[in-house]
């Protein structure tokens, strides 16, 4: 499965946000998609917006960007932070206005890398970013909690346990 399916919305709800989540929840079905599409159901676009704010921007604990939850405020993080940004320009993936280490960045670019340097990447840097991302997200009863566990469950499944579990910190 793409990981870039999460990718759209992982970004700022726009008016066709709804559309967007009915779309991911039928490219990756899951029991979580299904809790996510009840949380968000009927909430109105701007209500969304507020919700995504309070959920992402307001607390470092439940960023997007995976670097900040791998190293913080360390200067690991402005290396890895420029490594993305090269990669992003290298397999030609455009950029917002976020940080080059989004979510909504960075799951593109790996469906984009060949699949050792996918698992080596998703391995070292984003599930533990996606761990602490849940875990922050579970402590504030996120609505977005579901949508984090399902993206948590296809990249663990992507990321052989062997692998995962002998990745050490830089």
């Amino acid at each position: 499965m793409k990981l870039a399916t999460w990718a759209p919305l992982l970004a700022y709800p726009a008016a066709d946000y709804h559309a967007r989540a009915q779309e991911g929840a039928a490219v990756a079905p899951s029991p979580e998609m299904e809790q996510f599409l009840r949380n968000i159901g009927e909430v109105p676009v701007e209500a969304l917006q507020e919700l995504y704010s309070q959920n992402f921007d307001w607390d470092p604990d439940r960023t997007l960007d995976i670097s900040w939850h791998v190293f913080g405020e360390n200067y690991d993080r402005g290396a890895l932070l420029v490594k993305i940004r090269e990669l992003l320009r290298q397999y030609g993936i455009a950029e917002s206005h976020e940080l080059p280490d989004h979510l909504s960045h960075v799951l593109p670019l790996l469906d984009s890398m060949p699949e050792n340097e996918r698992v080596e990447f998703a391995a070292k840097y984003l599930q533990p970013a996606l761990e602490k991302l849940h875990a922050g997200l579970a402590k504030a009863e996120s609505p977005f909690l579901p949508l984090i566990d399902s993206l948590r469950g296809e990249v663990a499944a992507l990321v052989p346990e062997s692998i995962s579990l002998g990745v050490k910190d830089e």
